[in-house]
């Protein structure tokens, strides 16, 4: 009985940070080596070095409620719309790409996301990546993962989108679906398939599997499922939950 109860105020809480709809605005942010800050100022946004000089300006699309990230060398701006207002995506650009101050490129969420029904969505927003947003190959490129288990890579010299693939082990045989199941204390369970991410729909939309990471208690997780193996990279597990468009 104790247990049951830990492990409803578990779900809870969880349920109460995944549909919390806090404002968020920031009007500053800095560059990881701490030598170049971006700040909001009149409608504009204003890039200076650890001096103070200022290096560009930005015109600004309502980016206070997104995330910046300035490279450690000044020189290439992201902006993530990774807490989009609203539900209604429609035409919403989801990413900005500069570099040295001018746009190289836009993208609409619908271009990075194959269905809009793959996201969560609280009260009054919209979320769709994992965060894992991270400048690499010495500030040349950009790294993102969807909601979908899209790794995407851009580059930061045109903008354009290098690599958009699912994670190591993905193949035809594999699938990605958001769902629910029970485990006991065998590393067996069967899951309740919600969403369809990737690969071939399952008889009952149900799927049987083996996994160890899970103790026993009933999940919903996003999984990476192959050959009847659990094989969802760690770092996403946890940390992806869709609540539209389910088979509820």
């Amino acid at each position: 009985m104790k247990r049951r109860i830990f492990l409803l105020l578990i779900g809870l809480i969880f349920i109460f940070d995944c549909f919390a709809d806090e404002q968020r605005s920031q009007s500053k942010f800095e560059s990881k080596n701490g030598e170049y800050s971006i700040k909001y100022q009149k409608k504009k946004w204003i890039l200076t070095d650890k001096k103070g000089s200022v290096r560009y300006k930005l015109k600004d699309f309502g980016f206070t409620s997104m995330t910046i990230l300035v490279s450690d060398n000044g020189q290439n701006i992201v902006v993530i719309n990774d807490y989009i207002e609203g539900h209604k995506i429609g035409k919403k650009n989801a990413l900005w790409l500069y570099q040295k101050g001018k746009l190289l490129k836009s993208y609409k969420l619908t271009e990075l996301i194959n269905d809009t029904c793959n996201v969560a969505q609280s009260i009054w927003h919209t979320n769709w990546s994992y965060g894992n947003f991270e400048f690499t190959d010495n500030l040349n490129h950009f790294s993102l993962t969807t909601y979908e288990l899209s790794e995407i890579l851009f580059d930061l010299t045109t903008g354009q989108i290098i690599s958009n693939r699912k994670p190591t082990g993905f193949d035809s045989n594999c699938l990605i679906v958001f769902g629910e199941f029970r485990k006991g204390k065998e590393n067996y369970a069967t899951m309740k398939i919600l969403k369809y991410i990737a690969g071939v729909i399952q008889e009952n939309n149900k799927v049987s599997f083996r996994t160890r990471t899970y103790g026993a208690g009933l999940w919903r997780e996003l999984l990476m499922i192959k050959n009847g193996i659990d094989i969802t990279p760690d770092k996403y597990r946890g940390n992806i939950y869709l609540n539209t468009c389910l088979n509820e």
